[in-house]
């Protein structure tokens, strides 16, 4: 079997560390999410030849990017394939890389990863226009990024594992497992271990009660994943489009 055909967790390219799967998670109705339908992924900019064949044969066809204009024309995508289709949906207009360093590095506690969670969320034509990008998407594998896969990819991904009917607990398992694999890029391993930058540890980190606060946002205000998605003006073909892409249902 090539590498390409087997089923992986995080996938072994050489310009991305953070690319993985969300297939194999069990889900409620006792069925499990299926490999090869979605990969949430960090930059894509830093892509080798090999990468991008890699990935046009493990089945992406579709790339959703969730970063500001402004960092995709700083960091475009290396492309995979010329009958892949791309679409650029900012899912948060707060670039935190616009924001001034020094003074946050004086008060970092101003900074909640919740609350900007919170205000992704309440990006209600985002998430429909992702929906729809996904929805639409050729068949294969859909590929959605931000800049390190952590944030903006990683509400995506709750909300994508919450439509299969992935539990609360899987979720969050999958969401810390972000800083682990960051930590394999010498870049992103130098940033945590500078002292000078500890004040900004709980920014880097992908910690389990900022996505369990998240989720049970979503549950709370409005009672769960698809009652959440309907309020966004999600069309309900396209929420059994998503979902269908996700799990046998």
């Amino acid at each position: 079997m090539d590498p390409y055909e087997r089923s992986w967790v995080r996938l072994p390219l050489d310009g991305a560390c953070n690319v993985r799967e969300l297939g194999g998670h069990p889900t409620a109705n006792g069925e499990q999410t299926l490999f090869h339908r979605f990969l949430r992924s960090d930059s894509l900019s830093m892509l080798t030849a090999r990468d991008e064949r890699f990935l046009y044969d493990y089945g992406v066809r579709a790339i959703l990017d969730l970063r500001d204009p402004s960092e995709v024309a700083d960091d475009p995508d290396r492309p995979i394939g010329p009958d892949v289709v791309s679409a650029n949906i900012p899912l948060l207009s707060y670039n935190l890389a616009d924001t001034d360093q020094a003074s946050l590095m004086n008060d970092p506690e101003n900074i909640s990863m919740a609350n900007m969670y919170r205000l992704i969320l309440e990006n209600y034509e985002a998430v429909r226009a992702c929906m729809r990008f996904i929805a639409d998407a050729p068949e294969g594998c859909v590929l959605f990024h931000c800049a390190v896969g952590k944030d903006r990819t990683g509400v995506l991904a709750m909300l994508l594992l919450s439509l299969a009917g992935v539990d609360k607990w899987d979720i969050v398992a999958d969401y810390v497992q972000t800083r682990p694999n960051l930590m394999r890029s010498p870049v992103w391993h130098a940033q945590w271990e500078d002292y000078s930058l500890r004040k900004w540890r709980p920014i880097l980190d992908s910690q389990a009660d900022v996505i369990e606060q998240t989720y049970d946002l979503m549950n709370d205000e409005h009672e769960g994943v698809e009652n959440f998605l309907l309020e966004c003006g999600v069309r309900d073909e396209d929420v059994a489009a998503v979902r269908r892409r996700l799990v046998k249902w």
